[in-house]
């Protein structure tokens, strides 16, 4: 009998469990468990959730900042709001009620969103479909098979965006991938130059096996746990631009879709619309058997984002960079990601 690395076990759950019968409170904290299985840079995880009577408050954790890759806290803002907005996906996938209001007001330090449950007649049937899809979805590093996304899907996936106030840019053809391809190429470069992202990178790598329940393990990568920390050692003493580079090109010249999320401006509640959409984004495409990963390193790079912008939505601001597809046949899906223990996210009001 094969074991289920601690790492599966947040993400396998039980849907007939929710308390029905519950307290109100009850039901908010079992949703988190759903909540907490959203994306996040160097997955830290960078959320805690203020849990009370009958809302949910999404606090970013600032110890859990990445300092040299996202200095202002924009993707973690878009982490918590992303992690928000499938909180909320999943409470009316319980046939439940609710609302979802950015930065309350009055503010509140490093709140992110609230989500309130409404005093409302619950529907019956349950939505297995958008819960499944929550606890399927991963982010697939891996080689994607040359099968075009269909072009109503495509349309699907912009229109999911769309009522956050963001523009999903897709794009597919090869002069298209060639340039964003020269991008990446470029970011890896001038990251892995940097001794202090390297540092905070390998920080974050974690083995599955290990007891931090968050960071990048190998696997994910395409190379066995135990290299982990091998790989966390040799990124603190090398620059590995170069060969990054390598191993990032053919995904994107690969990838039958590229995608950039965008917005008009670049402010804190322009972040947490577009975590709001990727997290929606995320859930259609994995209910459609598409995969994505992201190559958000030249919205990272500050001299090489207005070069996405002009490349992929001229006079507006790039805030993410995906690919997305259709794992390519004969690769094994990756296991998913490590999730940090409920008790050291949840807080009681």
């Amino acid at each position: 009998m094969t074991e289920t690395l601690p790492s599966e076990m947040a993400w396998s759950i039980d849907p007939d469990a929710f308390p029905f019968n519950g307290s109100a409170r009850e039901q908010l904290a079992f949703l988190v468990r759903y909540a907490v299985l959203a994306p996040s840079g160097h997955n830290t995880q960078p959320w805690r959730f203020l849990v009370s009577d009958t809302r949910v408050d999404v606090v970013a954790d600032m110890g859990r900042a990445l300092r040299m890759v996202d200095p202002n806290d924009r993707e973690m803002t878009m982490s918590c709001a992303a992690a928000a907005e499938t909180l909320l996906a999943a409470l009316r996938a319980f046939g439940l009620t609710g609302t979802l209001m950015p930065q309350p007001l009055p503010p509140v330090p490093d709140v992110i969103a609230r989500i309130t449950l409404l005093p409302a007649p619950r529907a019956d049937a349950i939505d297995y479909a958008m819960l499944n899809a929550i606890a399927t979805r991963r982010t697939v590093r891996r080689a994607y098979a040359d099968a075009p996304v269909p072009e109503e899907l495509q349309a699907l996936m912009r229109e999911t965006a769309r009522p956050f106030g963001v523009e999903l840019s897709l794009f597919e053809d090869a002069a298209m991938r060639d340039a964003v391809a020269e991008l990446v190429v470029d970011a890896d470069r001038a990251q892995f130059a940097d001794p202090r992202f390297r540092d905070e990178l390998a920080s974050w790598m974690h083995p599955l096996t290990s007891p931090a329940g968050d960071g990048l393990a190998g696997p994910g990568f395409g190379f066995p746990d135990w290299a982990t920390r091998v790989a966390a050692a040799l990124m603190r003493t090398f620059d590995l631009g170069s060969a990054v580079a390598r191993m990032d090109k053919p995904n994107v010249l690969g990838a039958p879709l590229l995608g950039v999320f965008s917005t008009h401006g670049d402010t804190r509640g322009e972040w947490i619309a577009t975590g709001r959409a990727l997290a929606a984004v995320l859930h259609t495409l994995t209910m459609h058997g598409l995969v994505n990963a992201f190559l958000n390193q030249p919205v990272e790079v500050t001299g090489i984002r207005p070069q996405l912008a002009q490349l992929s939505a001229p006079g507006r601001t790039p805030q993410l960079l995906s690919r997305f597809g259709y794992l390519k046949e004969g690769i094994a899906m990756p296991p998913h990601a490590a999730r940090r223990p409920l008790d050291e996210v949840l807080i009681a009001a």
